[in-house]
């Protein structure tokens, strides 16, 4: 044994001296940013604190023989990377080269390189102990809910086929992840991959392209993540007032658009408001009752119905798209597959697509589509007509359909029109309005699936997203996984509700066949969304900056440790902490990161972070914790079916101040629906124990309701002492502000 532990010993002190340790030799700087070298490691850091340990980078599986500086300017490093000839697919004698070039981006940096004798590309980097989060919205690859994916390995590929093995189907896929280490990762790229997190030591990313392009983006939250990413992307795309409202469907209307219209009817005479309503295949003419892309017989005279639906109810009307015609080969440019796949990359049939939708749909006013079914069977070893290589076809496929449907809506509608999708992958959020989680099952599981999906959705960056309210994968449910769904959905970034089950077979669940209080459940939660949508509807278009609009607790706080797993709550926006109740038990606990937080359900109760708290939950409630610090508006700005039992007039917001502590100051940024989409800026700050709020002046009546623990010594408006209303037991003050005038309030203790 002593001989063996000798020759341990031995061995090491040799590695040592063979492999001298030498400090890190700075190579470059650029503002924040600092690329250094030590041996062949490459090392970034920012503002003193190392992002990253680039152990190697690999082309074709081989790592370089030698790293050298081949030049710098003040924007630019330029690295020379030498590989053995074995390395090159072609027969060469002699080493290749890979040139990659360093810059800085905002907050960020980008590495390129892009050999024309690489075919694949590794990044290895030293493990240095980080929490990692994004990639996949799926539950992959065990069907684990938490979020970090430390120790995991996960395919960087729209696995649509594989979805069978893991809850709901849900089908959103990034070569992006955020860190708590204050980076994220993101490698531009449509290729497929795979990443391996801290195993063995080591973080791996591989893709299965020669063409290097990644970016290292820092910042203290995902919100600021995010903003430097969307400014590689594009700006995410507008989404219209009627489609942040409740929204219905069914998966098959057997009854055409009779029974369109009457689910509409039925829906109006409970006084249960929506904005818009969608109609599922089959519906058409043509190969699975899609493939001419029109509306048959059971929905003749589209523009009599459609125009019913748009002024009898004062909504918007959208129908289900697929990006294939099936059996059906009377279409030009298909590829050679039974689904009968069109070739996204053929302008023959992007134009034949398009034109389709604009003379069937959209000359009737479909304002809108759910797109279905790029990420199944999808035929990737078939010849595109670009030439687009195989590992690339799967995922741009899937930008490809949302960048095209997107601009036939625009053409037709210009920003008042919405789509969704099952499937995407980077670079979509320009061009797709929302996702929605899959076809999740209808149980309990199906829902607790559904919020875990949903937290991995944001760190991809996708900033709304919505689940089927009450499951895909089933018919009728019971009533307190109704209520609990509801209540989710209407604090989700989508809220839409389907009435029946997966094929129109079996029962079905609209709220008529329920009990009086699950349609007042029923009510109340598409009541509610209507009394929020000035606040989803800003956070919804101010997303470039303010990030997605349901945050996951590690990606708003990802110092805390304790938030690293948390898959079953999340921030609404800024001001709400929202804690659904996924199982039958009526009762949770709930983990409060640091700061303070108000009871959304009795104001009077004030919480300190930092603490894990149970609650029990009456059917008809849902959880949620108010920020200090933070401001959100409700208020009337669409009726939609409400128009028929609610009269016109004294329509007003409510802007909802919760100052924080002593030099804190939070700005909110409100979308002005009634002044052309300008945003407006509503600012509360606390200066030595004064509460100062400034808002800008909108085009609407409203009032502010003010959070206060205790009643001021004084309070002026506009510089001049006015009265006001103070609810002690809920802690607020009440103030009537007028239209079109900026007003700035002071208050005094």
């Amino acid at each position: 044994m002593k001989t063996y532990l000798l020759r341990i010993l031995t061995a090491v002190i040799i590695s040592l001296i063979a492999v001298p340790l030498i400090d890190a030799q700075t190579i470059w700087e650029k503002d924040q940013f600092k690329v250094e070298m030590l041996n062949k490691n490459i090392l970034i850091s920012s503002n003193g604190k190392q992002l990253v340990d680039i152990a190697s980078i690999n082309f074709n599986f081989t790592q370089p023989k030698s790293i050298e500086v081949a030049g710098k300017t003040s924007d630019k490093l330029s690295l020379k990377l030498t590989y053995p000839s074995t390395a090159s697919y072609r027969t060469v004698a002699t080493d290749v080269v890979a040139d990659v070039e360093i810059t800085a981006v905002n907050n960020g940096i980008r590495i390129f390189s892009n050999p024309d004798w690489a075919r694949n590309i590794t990044i290895q980097m030293k493990d240095n102990g980080e929490h990692y989060f994004g990639i996949s919205e799926q539950l992959y690859p065990n069907n684990i809910k938490a979020p970090d994916l430390r120790g995991d390995v996960i395919d960087v590929d729209v696995l649509g086929d594989d979805n069978q093995f893991h809850e709901n189907y849900s089908s959103a896929w990034s070569a992006f992840y955020m860190t708590d280490k204050g980076y994220a990762s993101f490698f531009d790229t449509f290729a497929k991959g795979r990443y391996q997190f801290a195993i063995n030591g080591v973080t791996e990313l591989y893709h299965h392209t020669g063409k290097l392009d990644w970016y290292l983006f820092t910042g203290n939250n995902g919100d600021k993540i995010l903003q430097a990413y969307y400014d590689i992307i594009g700006k995410p795309k507008f989404v219209p007032l009627w489609a942040c409202g409740p929204v219905a469907w069914r998966d098959q209307n057997n009854g055409g658009k009779d029974e369109i219209l009457a689910d509409i009817e039925h829906m109006t005479e409970l006084k249960i408001p929506f904005t818009g309503w969608f109609v599922d295949r089959p519906y058409s003419n043509g190969a699975d009752e899609w493939s001419k892309m029109d509306f048959n017989n059971k929905f003749s005279d589209p523009g009599t119905w459609i125009k019913t639906i748009n002024e009898k109810y004062g909504m918007q009307f959208m129908t289900w798209v697929g990006p294939m015609t099936f059996a059906d080969k009377d279409f030009t440019g298909l590829l050679p597959n039974f689904k009968g796949y069109i070739d996204l990359t053929n302008p023959k049939a992007v134009k034949e697509f398009g034109e389709r939708l604009k003379k069937n749909q959209y000359a009737y006013n479909v304002r809108g589509h759910k797109m279905d079914r790029a990420d199944e069977q999808f035929p990737e070893m078939s010849n595109w007509y670009d030439g687009t290589p195989e590992p690339e076809r799967r995922n741009k496929y899937i930008y490809l359909y949302s960048k095209y449907i997107n601009k036939f809506l625009t053409e037709s509608f210009g920003e008042d029109q919405f789509n969704f999708a099952r499937a995407a992958y980077q670079r979509c959020q320009p061009n797709l309005s929302a996702l929605w989680g899959g076809d999740s099952r209808s149980t309990w599981d199906g829902m607790a699936g559904n919020l875990a999906n949903a937290m991995r959705c944001g760190f991809i960056g996708f900033p709304v997203w919505g689940s089927d309210v009450g499951g895909y994968l089933g018919g009728r449910i019971s009533e307190k996984l109704y209520a609990r769904w509801l209540e989710f959905g209407s604090w989700s970034g989508l809220f839409e509700v389907k009435l029946d089950n997966a094929g129109g077979k079996g029962e079905d669940r609209p709220p008529w066949k329920y009990s009086e209080r699950l349609q007042n459940i029923f009510r109340n939660a598409c009541d509610w969304r209507m009394q929020i949508l000035p606040y989803v509807y800003s956070y919804a278009n101010t997303s470039h900056k303010n990030g997605v609009m349901m945050k996951p607790l590690a990606y708003a706080f990802p110092e805390d440790e304790n938030t690293f797993n948390v898959w079953n709550e999340y921030l609404f926006g800024d001001a709400f902490l929202v804690a659904p109740i996924v199982d039958s038990t009526d009762a949770r606990e709930i983990y409060l990161p640091e700061g303070e937080w108000i009871n959304f359900n009795n104001l009077g109760e004030v919480l300190k972070g930092g603490q894990t708290i149970k609650v029990d939950m009456p059917l008809d409630k849902i959880p949620v914790y108010i920020k200090r610090n933070s401001i959100y508006v409700t208020g009337s700005l669409l009726k939609g079916n409400s128009k028929n039992w609610i009269k016109s007039g004294n329509e007003n917001l409510s802007v909802h101040i919760y100052p924080g502590d002593k030099g804190e100051q939070f700005t909110f940024s409100y979308v002005d629906y009634n002044d052309g989409n300008k945003e407006k800026s509503f600012e509360v700050r606390n200066e030595d124990g004064k509460i100062l709020i400034s808002l800008e002046a909108i085009k609407i009546n409203c009032k502010t309701e003010i959070f206060s623990a205790k009643k001021p010594v004084a309070l002026e408006l506009n510089g001049h002492v006015v009265k006001y209303g103070w609810d002690k037991e809920k802690n607020i003050i009440t103030i009537k502000l007028a239209a079109g005038k900026e007003n700035k309030i002071e208050i005094r203790y």
